[in-house]
């Protein structure tokens, strides 16, 4: 489980300045969950707007005109924020913005830690063409409003959230150690971008791991795998060379949890490989697997679904709860809640 503890923050800008800030979005996420969420519009000083920013964003000075100035609101972000680590996308940006905001206002810099989820992005997928908070919020399924400060530090937080649970960590130093990242720092001297801790001899994590997942094909659940005599078989299996969807099923079902509270029994009967890939899936949906099938069993996933034959079928007669559906309606049922 990834119970990670940190602040998404993200900003938007009245002009090419750093320190014309307008909107300030924070997601404060605690052990993995996001707990709290906070925007304000901000006047920013000096009070000017640029036309194209406008465009970005479309906050207008009208807007803000009668809003306070980030020195009022300081003393609630920073309670806000505590000790945790803030996260951000393109995160130079949003520190530059931070910083040079509080010079400009005159109010004291602490030392402040953060990470980029474009560079954990990067160390994450390599195999991705564009690393932009849009295209990689997209093929996660994250839908949001893009330019909306809190919007984009939501987004932010669950691209974060992603990359720890694709890499299996316990927490966000648990990830940077796997990714190889460095922390960034930044305070009153100024800041220290996240860096790549570099080694000759060790590769990192994201390159030893990308292609060992399998993926679903967009519109191929029902891979060809071959039976016990080498034979191709019209099972759903998914090929192991697959990577690059079922990382995204995976990750995808994660947010959404639509087999929460359901409890699962896996045939004897299933591959291994298809065991395998089942379970992570049941595991990424919330579900719970059952080692025997008993009176609070919900589904069973059996390759004879439809004849039952090695099934209990009079403790099925008994549970009306139970209802047993083969790998490949598993698979489908997976990819359709996770709007794949």
């Amino acid at each position: 489980m990834f119970s990670a503890t940190f602040t998404s923050i993200d900003f938007e800008t009245a002009s090419r300045r750093p320190d014309s800030a307008c909107q300030l979005g924070l997601v404060k996420v605690i052990d993995g969950k996001i707990a709290d969420q906070h925007c304000w519009l901000i006047r920013p000083r000096p009070f000017i707007f640029h036309r194209s920013n406008i465009q970005i964003h479309g906050i207008t000075p009208e807007e803000v005109r009668s809003e306070p100035e980030f020195c009022e609101l300081w003393n609630d972000i920073q309670q806000i924020i505590g000790e945790s680590c803030l996260v951000a996308h393109n995160a130079s940006f949003d520190l530059r913005v931070l910083l040079s905001t509080l010079r400009t206002q005159r109010l004291a810099i602490p030392e402040m830690q953060y990470t980029c989820t474009r560079s954990i992005a990067r160390r994450t997928w390599p195999h991705l063409r564009r690393f932009g908070l849009k295209p990689l919020s997209d093929w996660l399924g994250i839908r949001f409003q893009h330019h909306d400060a809190l919007e984009d530090a939501i987004a932010c937080a669950k691209l974060l959230l992603a990359a720890g649970i694709d890499q299996e960590s316990a927490s966000l130093t648990d990830l940077e150690k796997k990714l190889r990242l460095n922390r960034g720092r930044a305070g009153s001297w100024g800041m220290k971008g996240p860096s790549i801790k570099r080694s000759r001899s060790v590769k990192s994590q994201s390159t030893q791991r990308s292609g060992s997942l399998p993926f679903i094909k967009p519109n191929d659940l029902a891979g060809v795998v071959r039976n016990g005599d080498g034979e191709p078989s019209n099972q759903s299996e998914i090929r192991k060379d697959d990577t690059e969807n079922f990382q995204r099923l995976s990750i995808r079902l994660g947010f959404i949890q639509p087999l929460v509270g359901k409890n699962i029994v896996l045939a004897k009967e299933l591959r291994k490989e298809e065991t395998r890939q089942i379970t992570q899936l049941v595991h990424a949906a919330g579900g719970k697997l059952q080692e025997y099938q008993d009176n609070t069993t919900h589904y069973i996933i059996h390759k004879e679904a439809n004849r039952l034959e090695n099934l209990s079928v009079e403790t099925l007669r008994q549970n009306l709860n139970t209802q047993a559906i083969s790998p490949e309606q598993f698979f489908q049922w997976m990819k359709s809640s996770s709007g794949a």
